[in-house]
């Protein structure tokens, strides 16, 4: 089956404006399986290198593992904090943070989404403030908070993102892609539609593994795109543009 004309018109208009590498830009190139490897690791900080992707996001102890190699490359590392579940105490996760201060300069945070289902904002408030503020002062450009929108009611959601704007974080992101898939539009519009008047960016993540999965989580207000096909995506748009990587 051919491509519809409508789907083609609306692609060759994105191309106009997005080029192959200014959607690499946007894409955090992950690897969070519990089976991944240091050899995976270093082929996931080749290929961010070779396709421009924003940075290559994996396990915090893999990343401080993997330092050197990205280094090497001019690749940006990233890891994940309280991943997955935020069930770990503050000091836990500030643990984290201290092990890859050196490696890393963007860290995904998730939030403690348990104690704002046991009816404890405060516990929220204090545990994100406090983790946003080491992590400045240990030399993170760029705090995420990950608040799996997906799962938690409009109220819920409202409060978090305010939380993390008070805490200081840079932007909100969807989910963890391990218990909900916060990657489609309406997620991401939801979302964003909560962030944009706060100042908050957003990143969309879960379930976007082609070309037109990220440019309509991109449409929908994602400034950042969090995803373990990557390279998939950036082959998958090549051919939709007909643009040569």
């Amino acid at each position: 089956m051919g491509r519809r004309p409508e789907l083609v018109e609306a692609l060759e208009s994105i191309a106009k404006v997005m080029s192959i590498r200014d959607l690499a830009s946007r894409i955090d190139s992950t690897i969070l399986s519990p089976t991944a490897g240091i050899d995976q690791v270093y082929t996931l900080i080749e290929d961010a290198s070779g396709f421009g992707f924003n940075c290559a996001m994996v396990p915090p102890p893999l990343a401080v593992r993997a330092r050197d190699a990205a280094d090497s490359l001019n690749v940006k590392l990233c890891t994940v904090i309280g991943f997955p579940s935020g069930f770990q105490p503050g000091e836990a996760k500030i643990s984290e943070i201290r092990l890859v201060s050196d490696s890393v300069r963007e860290i995904d945070v998730v939030a403690p989404l348990w104690a704002a289902a046991s009816g404890e904002p405060e516990y929220v408030v204090d545990e994100l403030s406090e983790i946003v503020g080491y992590a400045r002062d240990s030399g993170i450009e760029i705090v995420k908070i990950i608040v799996e929108a997906p799962l938690v009611d409009d109220n819920t959601l409202d409060f978090l993102v305010e939380t993390a704007k008070r805490a200081g974080a840079d932007y909100v992101k969807t989910s963890t892609g391990v218990y909900s898939k916060g990657g489609d539009p309406s997620t991401v519009l939801r979302l964003s539609e909560l962030a944009k008047p706060r100042g908050l960016k957003v990143k969309a993540a879960g379930g976007i593994r082609t070309a037109l999965d990220a440019l309509l989580a991109i449409s929908a207000g994602a400034d950042r795109i969090g995803t373990s096909s990557a390279k998939r995506i950036i082959l998958d748009y090549a051919r939709l543009t007909g643009e040569t990587i």
